[in-house]
């Protein structure tokens, strides 16, 4: 899933779609391999979009690290059912504060987001609530796979091995 994160990063997308396929590489990657594969997909994915060379994506580049981390760590900290409010909460937080702060005189900065504010916001919030959703899915199979335990032999050609006496 990391690598997924790095193919989003560098792929010619469209911004908001390459942040949004990292955020949701990260939340499959804490499905997939727990909270240390979440982080580097969050986190190392976002600075290998540069190789692309693209001005915007360094533009934005830190709004969509902030948010990636504070979306792991309210991932991360408030797992089970409080993360499925808090993480996206906590993902589009630095972009809903751009947003409003850009609007004032003293901030006034031009985004590259400018004309698809609303759907930046609303596509990271979906697709946060979508990886937290499948993150949920992903550990109740992986707990019923673990409480089941092994069902067929280690060898499937032979049956259990005879249990041996002690002397």
């Amino acid at each position: 899933m990391v690598l997924a994160a790095v193919v989003f990063a560098v792929a010619p997308l469209p911004l908001p779609v390459r942040s949004a396929g990292i955020v949701l590489a990260a939340y499959l990657a804490f499905g997939v391999g727990g909270m240390p594969f979440a982080y580097l997909a969050a986190l190392l994915a976002p600075p290998a979009g540069l190789i692309a060379g693209d001005a915007q994506w360094l533009v934005m580049l830190p709004i969509i690290l902030s948010g990636n981390l504070l979306g792991m760590l309210a991932l991360e900290f408030g797992w089970r059912y409080p993360a499925l409010v808090l993480s996206p909460l906590l993902l589009i937080t630095p972009a809903a504060f751009v947003q409003l702060a850009t609007q004032r005189e003293l901030f006034a900065v031009e985004l590259p987001w400018d004309d698809a504010r609303a759907l930046w916001l609303t596509l990271h919030a979906l697709v946060a609530v979508l990886g937290v959703l499948s993150a949920f899915m992903l550990d109740r199979q992986r707990t019923r796979r673990n409480a089941e335990g092994p069902t067929r032999p280690a060898n499937p050609t032979q049956g259990p091995a005879p249990a041996r006496r002690r002397a």
